[in-house]
């Protein structure tokens, strides 16, 4: 009985060990940089930028030349194309001047290969298109960013709250074996007649309860856990050990950006069609670009050479009237600028509403929730009080928002919220959430 005991042991030992080198080993700084690494919603912000850097990349056609090869094979008896490929092959004689030959020429073939190029010269509404997609890409930029601040965020959320649930299960398992002790000794009791049947039953009621907090905390811990594994771009279920405890949340975080990348991005994007308005309207003035090409001509098809000839010139163009659709272009890049602009109001409001919400909280936490204690000493020195979703620690110029508006107004003197440095207040008002 012994050695099968033994036998079994050693088995679930081994088994332990198997599992936890299979197991994922993940600290809360590597759970963050896998989850920016993978994680599924920074898809769409990722390619929205690669495509606003690729807008801003074709901008460049506003400044640089075009160059176009042209390749052509005739056969003709028509006199206008007759004589004008008779001259450009450099074979045209006196007997092609008489009247029959003008009139009722012979069927001629030409060859002829060119190369054309046209240089813009100044062009308004390529200049004005240009920068709206700078600065759209620049938006684009600003938006992965404020992507990956709240990925990371989701992060350091996630795996503590994987952490949180696991000691829950643990705490309840320690409150099961200690309810189980009391049951037994209920027990023990009331066969010596100590206790009633009434204690007994209210012992086991206990352990009862005791049972179903467990089963319940484990589904918390299971959901949890998958949570974290599926921002990782993990299979749910998968084995995984979390290195850090809870009381490294702050420091695994890390500083913040200091800005407020979404604020910044609808800015940015707002900007962009501010641009694109006036690019519109450009559309309206003329536009100057120099050009030249440069040919050969041939009697023979498939052939290339003969007599070249070439051409260079400026050019003047001018759209006056495009059918209604110049206008309606204007129309739809107004409405277009209004919709980025009541955006952006919209969320310089919602930002506000947020500083105004850590104030409160600031204002409602206890000293030692700041980090300060008596006489303002840190009671946690090298760990920031105040998370964001780009990490924990102050967050210099976030509560101001586009166009330097501030977020947080000077509050009045009797206010409860300190703005030393370090203090609750001073966080709360660049934008972060208490601890």
């Amino acid at each position: 009985m012994r050695r099968s005991a033994l036998v079994v042991a050693l088995a679930a030992l081994l088994v332990g060990r198997v599992e936890a080198q299979d197991s994922l080993r993940l600290t809360a700084r590597e759970a963050v940089d896998r989850a920016v690494r993978s994680h599924p919603d920074l898809i769409d912000a990722r390619q929205a930028r690669a495509a606003a850097l690729a807008r801003a990349e074709g901008s460049r056609a506003t400044y640089l030349p075009r160059v176009a090869l042209e390749w052509s094979a005739i056969r003709s008896d028509d006199p206008v194309a007759v004589f004008g490929s008779k001259l450009r092959q450099g074979i045209f004689a006196a007997p092609d001047l008489a009247l029959d030959a003008l009139n009722s020429p012979s069927p001629i073939t030409n060859t002829s290969i060119g190369v054309t190029v046209e240089q813009p010269l100044v062009v308004a509404e390529g200049w004005l298109g240009r920068r709206a997609a700078t600065r759209g890409a620049e938006a684009g930029r600003l938006f992965e960013g404020r992507a990956e601040q709240l990925t990371a965020f989701d992060a350091i959320r996630a795996y503590f709250g994987a952490v949180v649930a696991k000691a829950s299960v643990e705490a309840v398992d320690s409150g099961l074996v200690a309810g189980n002790r009391v049951l037994d000794r209920v027990r023990a009791l009331r066969r010596e007649g100590v206790v009633t049947a009434v204690d007994e039953q209210l012992a086991l009621a206990r352990v009862s309860e005791l049972e179903s907090q467990r089963a319940m905390a484990e589904a918390e811990r299971i959901a949890a856990v998958d949570r974290m594994l599926v921002l990782l771009g993990e299979d749910p279920g998968s084995p995984v050990r979390f290195v850090d405890p809870l009381d490294a949340a702050a420091a695994a975080a890390g500083p913040g950006e200091g800005t407020r990348l979404d604020l910044a991005g609808l800015e940015a994007a707002a900007a962009a069609t501010e641009a694109n308005v006036d690019r519109v309207r450009a559309q309206w003035l003329p536009s100057l670009a120099a050009f030249g090409s440069l040919g050969w001509n041939q009697g023979r098809l498939g052939a290339f050479g003969g007599p070249s000839t070439w051409t260079a010139g400026l050019v003047v163009r001018w759209n006056v009237f495009g059918g209604y659709a110049d206008v309606a272009a204007l129309r739809a890049a107004r409405a277009e600028r209004t919709a980025a602009l009541e955006r952006l109001d919209a969320a310089e409001r919602q930002a506000a509403a947020e500083v105004r919400a850590a104030d409160a909280a600031a204002a409602a936490e206890p000293p030692w929730r700041c980090g300060t204690g008596v006489g303002g000493r840190d009671r946690r020195p090298g760990l920031p009080r105040f998370a964001t979703p780009a990490g924990w620690g102050p967050s210099p110029g976030a509560a101001r928002g586009a166009r330097g508006r501030d977020l947080a107004p000077p509050r009045p003197a009797s206010s409860p919220v300190s703005d030393a440095p370090g203090s609750c207040g001073a966080h709360a008002r660049r934008g972060g959430m208490p601890e």
